[in-house]
């Protein structure tokens, strides 16, 4: 299993200077990659949305604390690092003409050597595609079309399209393409949202999936889809985690006693068939990403779980 830790991009106190020295320090220690998730606005009244990430359906962070835009984000930090992977955890494909990201999803993935990983899906916060004037009932045909286009994209041009919501016609090039396949890693619990990832992605992306979580939806993934998981098919899972001693503490996420006790919660996720755990701290703060860091780099080392 691989590990990684998600970039400070959504904190009270974000900065350029501060994400990239996260990312280095991440990169030294040996971790997988970095992550960042996706949202352009927030309601500033009330939200009647939902989420799927908490058990009560709030979303984890106050609506106003700052949040950098997910993609920029990465090709700064991709400036400052050489080896760590990018990644966007869930890129939400539905927001944006499927051209205008297949354009700098490509961009960033050529200017960073084939280092990004995107994860994608269909977004759950309504008010902000009111904001964004994107239909929220259709975001499902807008992913499902928007990943083909993006994909066509890569593959050859010129282009053209004929879906029912993008038409690409008369055709277009598209050049430069990336070098190989950007690897999509599709998002969302749903039985749809798994049979798409079965049937065609390079793997699935969660959110604070326990170990014995990430065991049973692989199981449903196999059932879901064509019977057994491809052996190249990832399964990508968050963990938010406390740092004793650096802020309160969210009830009921993994505290962090020892390295001894995160080594062996990585190797529980590890025999759950995880393939990269994504850590993040509670406390959104420089001090807390770096401890973070050095007890992942710590931990890791223990599980033979970090890059060379």
């Amino acid at each position: 299993m691989k590990l990684a830790v998600r970039l400070p991009y959504h904190t009270p106190t974000v900065s350029g200077a501060e994400m990239t020295r996260i990312a280095v320090l991440a990169e030294q220690a040996g971790l997988h990659s970095g992550w960042v998730a996706d949202h352009i606005v927030f309601p500033a009244g009330a939200s009647h949305t939902q989420t799927t990430m908490t058990s009560d359906g709030k979303y984890p962070r106050p609506y106003d604390e700052p949040t950098l835009e997910s993609l920029t984000s990465l090709a700064f930090v991709a400036g400052g690092t050489t080896t760590l992977r990018l990644g966007v955890g869930v890129c939400v494909v539905p927001y944006r003409n499927p051209l205008v990201l297949a354009k700098v999803l490509a961009t960033l993935d050529i200017l960073s050597a084939g280092r990004l990983l995107c994860g994608v899906g269909l977004g759950w916060l309504q008010e902000e595609f009111e904001a964004l004037d994107v239909p929220f009932e259709r975001r499902r045909a807008r992913l499902v079309e928007g990943i083909a286009l993006m994909r066509k994209c890569w593959s050859e041009s010129p282009v053209t399209f004929h879906g029912q919501e993008y038409t690409v016609d008369p055709a277009v090039h598209f050049v430069p393409r990336p070098g190989r396949p950007i690897p999509l890693y599709m998002g969302g619990n749903s039985d749809a949202a798994l049979r798409r990832a079965a049937d065609s992605a390079q793997g699935w992306i969660g959110h604070e999936l326990a170990p014995a979580e990430c065991r049973t939806m692989r199981s449903r993934i196999a059932a879901i889809g064509p019977g057994s998981i491809d052996p190249g098919f990832e399964m990508i899972s968050s963990r938010l985690m406390n740092l004793p001693g650096l802020g309160e503490g969210e009830q009921g996420r993994f505290t962090i006693t020892s390295s001894a006790a995160l080594a062996a919660e990585l190797r529980r996720y590890e025999d759950a068939g995880l393939d990269l755990l994504l850590c993040e701290t509670t406390v959104r703060s420089g001090a807390a990403y770096e401890r973070l860091i050095e007890e992942l780099h710590a931990a890791g080392a223990q599980a033979g779980m970090l890059v060379a």
